[in-house]
């Protein structure tokens, strides 16, 4: 909690680090997450040292109380939401994915 910033690979640092209100940079090429790029709460910066840097002077200059939570994670009801969406994929899945008839 007291970390400068969170340096990840993680495919879910922005939805964690936005409810926590972490600085963070992601380190990737490439993301499923638009909201939180979007809403600035991480950076995506690659793999180069010099833009890991660059990413890290930009967070050293914003104030950890202008961390808002991205309104995609801030829902209510996320477990009944989640189940509705798996139950309602799961013929699906099995039908096309694993070719379960």
């Amino acid at each position: 909690m007291n970390a400068k910033a969170v340096l990840s690979d993680s495919g879910t640092i922005s939805e964690e680090t936005s409810i926590l209100g972490l600085k963070a940079l992601n380190i990737r090429e490439a993301h499923e997450r638009p909201e939180a790029m979007e809403e600035a709460t991480v950076m995506m910066v690659g793999l180069t040292k010099e833009r890991i840097l660059q990413g890290l002077e930009v967070l050293e200059m914003q104030r950890k109380e202008t961390i808002k939570i991205v309104k995609d994670y801030d829902v209510e009801n996320v477990s009944e939401k989640v189940l509705r969406i798996i139950l309602s994929y799961t013929d699906y899945v099995n039908r096309i994915v694993w070719g379960n008839y």
